[in-house]
């Protein structure tokens, strides 16, 4: 019998151990990174306008931007002037892979360990002060993000998302981790926290396998679903629309289920 968890009881990942949950998801990407032919990096992912090389171009990018966050006002601030038809965080992202596009595919392969090394190293002493400063996303509807918040939970859950678009790009099969299971716990705790429609139990198959229960009050209906999918889902990343199954209750819950978003 599978034990239910109340998502909202997920313990959020601490500041002392995100440089342990980070490092695991580093190994992983590194690993998928040195399979590559130099075809694959250049395939289309997930990732409107970004082939598997851009996607990795980002993933620095968010390297240097936890190293440096003055780094990430400024691109910030240049990307509403290179991008003004994207909303702030996207464009912040163009310009990150705009920062890398000058390097072959073997230069973003050899800087990848030594850049994310150094946050590893780095966040442990990241101070409260630089914690505390907040991002203005731009998305509709979404509050500003704290930097504590990035660098602790996003970080992971970002690039284990962006390994997730690189094996559906070149056809690779996604390779679990016992650190997977981390991920996504705070991707449902952060879901709960948010939720607003009809208290429910997901049930997650393949890469990740439980029950979480969403929402505070007795579950309307159970849900099932891959892992993989269901967290692609809560990203925006809406096609291939997953597989959600109503094992019993009420199917009115697909509808918020599928519209909920959680940051990546």
């Amino acid at each position: 019998m599978t034990t239910i968890v109340r998502a909202h009881d997920v313990a959020r990942t601490e500041h002392a151990r995100a440089a342990e949950v980070l490092r695991p998801e580093v190994a992983a990407m590194r690993a998928l990174l040195g399979e590559l032919s130099a075809e694959e990096w250049l395939m289309a992912t997930d990732c409107p306008r970004w082939t598997v090389r851009d996607v990795v171009a980002h993933v620095l990018g968010n390297a240097e931007a936890a190293l440096a966050p003055d780094l990430m006002v400024l691109r910030a601030r240049e990307g509403a002037l290179r991008y003004p038809r994207l909303y702030r965080l996207d464009a912040l992202n163009e310009m990150a892979v705009d920062a890398w596009r000058d390097r072959q595919a073997g230069e973003l392969a050899a800087e990848f360990v030594p850049l994310w090394r150094q946050v590893i190293r780095a966040l442990p002493g990241m101070t409260e002060a630089v914690r505390g400063q907040t991002f203005d996303t731009g998305y509709p509807g979404t509050l500003p993000v704290a930097m504590g918040y990035v660098v602790d939970v996003v970080l992971a859950r970002d690039m284990w998302m962006h390994r997730v678009d690189i094996c559906r790009a070149t056809g690779r099969a996604f390779a679990t981790h016992e650190h997977d299971r981390g991920v996504v716990e705070q991707v449902l705790r952060d879901l709960d926290d948010a939720w607003t429609g009809p208290p429910l139990v997901l049930e997650l198959t393949g890469a990740v396998s439980g029950g979480w229960q969403i929402g505070a009050d007795a579950p309307v209906a159970t849900v099932r679903g891959d892992a993989v999918g269901v967290l692609r889902m809560f990203s925006g990343r809406v096609e291939p629309q997953p597989d959600l199954v109503v094992e019993h209750g009420d199917s009115a819950v697909l509808g918020a289920l599928r519209d909920a978003r959680v940051p990546f």
